[in-house]
Formats: structure tokens, C-alpha cells, sequence
């Protein structure tokens, strides 16, 4: 190692610069200022394998004792997490519903085997001295927990409408009343949580971890959550059964809808939160837990479609076995990520380079709505009039939208404005995207229709719209530790007419743009259905855009709220693409309120700009 101190200019601070071998930074890793006559220390070594200050301890990370005494908290959620898999897997030996109905084949012991995984893991980690990864580990399950909770109330409420062969399997029309095992899946359901709870209090308490990840890591953990998600959404198998009956999630019962939407929200969610921690052992343990979590979801769907004769195969959880398999992969670069390299030394990708995946997904998902527009949803039997026309027509400023900003997304002056709009104009696609699909739903299940080209070139451009936005807000994580976020508050003059806007936006999308005799449009509080799902979708991201723009730079605000406010005019050009196809047609209450909900948001949006000027 050599020191060696810079010549400063004449009454300027001094320089001392500390340099490894071959030009690496050794002892100080910085470079240190120090007036004439003010003393200034930096301790260094000559060894490399020795840290700054001297100590004869290595500078690696130190390896865990093999065989220590996990501590109490730790011990007590490997305890709940094993009774909780015990639950789950041996309740249907005692009977789900009465009068008595078996599974459809003997799944008990692959149900006990998948739901005992994570505590089995926590338990090995725990052994060998890996708390935050044993700990971790269980974070997964109890995430999906409440879904999968929720799932098991069918069973409640209707058991005859669970399609869920690995459980139960009914033969006739009659009444089912809930039996012991269904308790006991609901208790299980309720100790994985208590699990996870506790397993979350003793890390928050206990040895805080050092790593640091790479951003490209986290981008692809959330690619494989999303995965997860759309997977849990599908339909779990295809079956020629009368008493089996699959539908997606949208088109399935209101409690199936729920478990499955609150899956499809935990996965995502969960995984982010764990891979994006600072202790790389968290990350590994925790992406481990939730890959456990989600095959106890997917596969027995998969092993049913395999031993049954009537059930075959279908997409979704093959999505979420796909999934799964990444994020055991992902889990051993994880757990390396920040292991061999300093805490100061974060390596993210280039916020260039985020940005044009972003563009370069926004631009997929544009091209292929416009194609959806432009080619047939369904194929309709002889004589049958097709209804996905109309509702086709929205996929066109849809996919238009997406299409420019991922053009100018990738124009470098413009890329860094047009960045923040990305994560709410995303929702156009999955808006317009839900009417088509709906109307080929409903064809194909009253009219025994083929699904088009269009209708799975919409499905598909709705994952890679999303799968933009998460890109783009990475983007925007990654350029907020670029600057100085002190001062965050915005003047008074954007924050009231937001609120005004998220007034108008709730009333543009809960009541219909488009009034005729006899017809009832679908809404977000009343007939709702699968085109009710992209009104929910928008609506969100216009309120989270209002709610956000006020906490934002002045910049970004102006932004997030001209976002909104495509968003919202999509809504409202609903009126004249779509009213024709209804003799009498008029405007609705949700056309004027999306007309003002643009407008304002549009004036707040300079209002934001003007005050960036101000500030510059």
C-alpha cells in the first residue's frame, strides 16, 4: 500500500489519498481533507486481508457457528410454522364438509410434505447458525397466508363451487356443510401467520444484517413476482368434470377472488420486500420461503391435471411453477449480494439502462395492444354477432399511449421527465385490455367461442405493460439515491387541487360514461365484473398519483400528474369509440367527471412545473 498526499494550492486544504495494490482503495477508502495544522488520522495497513485500524481479525464476513442455540423467538415460529403445516396438510383426513366427500386422490401426504419445506428449512438455517435466513424463511408463508385463508372459506360458504380436487371432490347438487378439517385448514392458515409474525419481531430485535443488493437482482425477483401473480389469477387446470368446474379468478366466486387477489398482491409484494433487504442471508431466506409458499399453491392443480384423466393441464400454474424455480435461483446470488464487498459500495445498474428496458417493455406492450385492436378477439360460431369489436377500440389509445412514451423513453433529454409517468400511464392496457376480455369470456362461455389472436395479444401486452412499470419504478428508486431528498414538501397550490382531482376521478370511475335503454354498464360498486377489474386498476393509479404528486419534486409531480390525467382521458374517450354500438346512447355522470378530473389534474400539473421553474 502507498500514501501519498496531494499538493494543495496555496491556502487550500490538503489531500491524503490511501491506494491498494494495483490502484485499489486501501485502509481509507475515501479521500480525506485536512487544513494546515488540524491533525488528521487514517489508520492503515499494510496487509490486505487485515481491516483499517490494525486489528489481526480478517476483513471477511465471519462464517456462522456450526450448531448454536437458536434463540427463543426463533425456536417458537419453527414451532408454530411446523403445527401450522400439520394443519394444513391432515385436515382433509378428517373430513372438509358433511355429508363426508373425499379428495379427488390421495393428496394428504404431498400437501404435508409442501407446507412442511419452510419450517424444515428455518430449522436447518436455525442449526447451522443463519438466523435472519431461518427467520426469513417463514416471512414467505405467512405473506401468502391470508389468500390462501381466504381460499379455504369457500369451503364455508359454498363447497360445492371449490374447485379444489386435491381436497375435495363433489358428485352430486347437494348442500355441503363445512366439517373439522376445514378448521383445521383455516387454523393452520392463522398459525402461519402468528409464524411469520414472530419470526419478523425477533429479526427487528435481533442481529441486523450488512449487505447490499444490486438493483438488477430486485428487478428480477419482481419479474418472477409477477409471474407468480398473473399465475394465480388463471385458471388452476382444465376439466371435463360437470362437478369441477375452473374459472379465473375474475370469473370464480367472490371469496376464490379475493384469496386469489390478495395472493396475487402478496407475492409481488413479499418478494420485493425480502430481496430488497440489507442482510443478503434475509434475502436468500426469505426468497426461499415464499418459492415454498407459492408451490404449495401451484402444484397440486399440476399433480391433479397428472393422476386424473378428466383434468388436464393448464397455464397459470405452470406460470407459478416457473416462478417458484426463479426465486430458488435468485436466492443464491442473493445471498451473496453484498457478502464479498463494502456497505458503501452499492452497485447499481445504470439508470440509462433501466430506463430503456422500461422503454423497450412499454414499447412491447403498446405494439401488441394496437395488434389486439387490429386482428380478431374471438372466433364466433356461424350466425353469432361478435360483442368484442367495440370494446376493441380502447386498445387503440391504449396502445398509442404506450407506444410514445416508450418512444420518447428512450430520447435521452426526455427519458428522465417522462419516466415518472410510466408507473401510472402503464394502467391503460389492463383498462381497455379487461372490456375485450370480458366480452370474450362471456362468448366463449354462453356461445361455445374460440379466443382469437387479439385476445391473447391483449392478455399478454397487459403483463408486459406491468412488467414496465416495475422497471420504471426501480428507474425511479434508483435516481432518488442519486438526490438530495431533504426538502420534499410542495406548495400548497399542488396539494388542494389534488385532492379535488381524487374527488373527480372516484366519481369518473364509478359511474358509467356511456347511459342507454336496457343496459346496465359495468362499475366498480355495482355489476361488477371482468371489465370492472381495469376500471379498479385505473382509478387506483390515478388516486396514488394524487396522493403522491404533493410528496414529490416539483418535476416529477408535474409528471405523475399528466400521467393521471391520460389515464383519465382514455376513461372518458370511452364515450365516443364505444357509444354507437347502443341505440340511444348518452352521456354518462362518468364522462363529466373525467372531463373535469383531466382538466384538473392538467392545471395542477403546471401549477407543479411552475413551482420547478421557481425553485430553479
Amino acid at each position: 500500500m502507498r500514501v501519498t498526499l496531494e499538493e494543495p494550492l496555496d491556502g487550500q486544504p490538503q489531500v491524503l489519498r490511501s491506494v491498494g495494490p494495483r490502484g485499489r482503495p486501501g485502509g481509507c477508502d475515501r479521500r480525506v481533507a485536512f487544513a494546515p495544522g488540524v491533525a488528521s488520522v487514517c489508520a492503515v495497513t499494510a496487509r490486505p486481508d487485515l481491516p483499517s485500524g490494525g486489528s489481526s481479525a480478517p476483513a471477511t464476513n465471519p462464517q456462522p457457528d456450526p450448531d448454536p442455540d437458536p434463540p427463543m423467538w426463533l425456536r417458537a415460529a419453527i414451532v408454530v410454522a411446523a403445527g401450522s403445516s400439520v394443519l394444513v396438510g391432515l385436515g382433509p383426513l378428517l373430513g372438509l364438509v358433511v355429508p363426508s366427500a373425499p379428495a379427488a386422490f390421495l393428496a394428504w401426504p404431498l400437501l404435508l410434505v409442501l407446507t412442511l419445506l419452510a419450517p424444515a428449512m428455518a430449522f436447518v438455517f436455525a442449526r447451522r447458525g443463519r438466523l435472519g435466513a431461518a427467520a426469513a424463511v417463514l416471512v414467505g408463508p405467512a405473506a401468502l397466508a391470508p389468500g390462501r385463508l381466504v381460499l379455504d372459506l369457500q369451503f364455508v360458504v359454498d363447497a360445492g363451487l371449490a374447485t379444489r380436487p386435491e381436497l375435495l371432490r363433489v358428485e352430486s347438487l347437494d348442500s355441503f356443510a363445512p366439517s373439522t378439517g376445514v378448521w383445521l385448514l383455516i387454523a393452520g392458515h392463522v398459525a402461519a401467520i402468528i409464524a411469520g409474525f414472530l419470526a419478523v419481531r425477533g429479526v427487528e430485535h435481533g442481529d441486523e444484517g450488512t449487505g447490499s443488493h444490486r438493483q438488477g437482482l430486485l428487478t428480477l425477483v419482481l419479474c418472477a413476482g409477477v409471474i407468480a401473480a398473473v399465475g394465480v389469477l388463471m385458471a388452476p387446470f382444465v376439466s371435463d368434470d360437470p362437478y369441477l368446474l375452473p374459472n379465473p379468478a375474475l370469473d370464480g366466486p367472490v371469496t376464490v377472488l379475493i384469496g386469489s387477489f390478495l395472493l396475487a398482491v402478496a407475492v409481488p409484494s413479499a418478494t420485493g420486500f425480502l430481496a430488497g433487504s440489507t442482510d443478503p442471508e434475509f434475502a436468500r431466506g426469505g426468497l426461499l420461503g415464499v418459492a415454498a409458499a407459492v408451490a404449495c399453491v401451484v402444484v397440486p392443480p399440476l399433480v391433479a391435471a397428472a393422476v386424473l384423466d378428466d383434468i388436464r393441464f393448464a397455464w397459470g400454474p405452470v406460470f407459478g411453477l416457473v416462478a417458484a424455480i426463479a426465486l430458488v435461483v435468485l436466492a443464491v446470488p442473493a445471498g451473496r449480494a453484498g457478502s464479498a464487498e463494502p456497505v458503501d459500495d452499492l452497485r447499481l445498474p445504470a439508470l440509462t439502462r433501466l430506463i430503456t428496458v422500461s422503454a423497450a417493455l412499454a414499447l412491447a406492450a403498446g405494439a401488441l395492444a394496437l395488434l389486439a385492436a387490429a386482428v380478431p378477439q374471438v372466433e364466433m360460431p356461424y350466425g353469432l354477432r361478435d360483442p368484442s369489436p367495440y370494446p376493441a377500440r380502447m386498445l387503440w389509445p391504449a396502445g398509442f399511449l404506450l407506444v410514445v412514451l416508450g418512444g420518447g423513453l428512450l430520447l435521452p433529454r426526455a427519458s428522465r421527465w417522462l419516466r415518472p409517468m410510466l408507473p401510472v400511464v402503464w394502467v391503460v392496457i389492463p383498462f381497455a385490455a379487461a372490456g375485450v376480455l370480458d366480452a370474450v369470456f362471456t362468448a366463449v362461455q354462453a356461445a361455445d367461442a374460440q379466443a382469437g389472436i387479439g385476445a391473447w395479444a391483449a392478455g399478454i401486452a397487459v403483463l408486459f405493460a406491468a412488467l414496465a412499470a416495475v422497471v420504471a419504478g426501480i428507474a425511479g428508486a434508483v435516481e432518488r439515491d442519486e438526490v438530495d431528498l431533504t426538502e420534499i414538501a410542495m406548495h400548497r397550490l399542488v396539494l388542494f387541487p389534488s385532492l379535488v382531482a381524487l374527488l373527480l376521478a372516484a366519481g369518473a370511475f364509478s359511474f358509467p360514461v356511456v347511459t342507454a335503454p336496457d343496459y346496465a354498464a359495468p362499475g366498480v360498486f355495482t355489476d361488477f365484473g371482468t371489465t370492472s377489474w381495469g376500471l379498479v386498476v385505473a382509478l387506483a393509479a390515478v388516486v396514488g398519483a394524487a396522493v403522491l404528486a404533493p410528496m414529490c419534486r416539483p418535476a416529477r409531480a408535474a409528471a405523475l400528474l399528466i400521467g393521471a390525467a391520460l389515464v383519465v382521458a382514455v376513461r372518458v374517450l370511452e364515450f365516443p369509440l364505444t357509444a354507437e354500438r347502443f341505440p340511444g346512447a348518452a352521456p354518462g355522470l362518468g364522462l363529466w367527471f373525467g372531463a373535469a378530473c383531466a382538466a384538473v389534474l392538467l392545471v395542477t400539473a403546471l401549477a407543479a412545473a411552475r413551482v420547478s421553474q421557481d425553485r430553479h
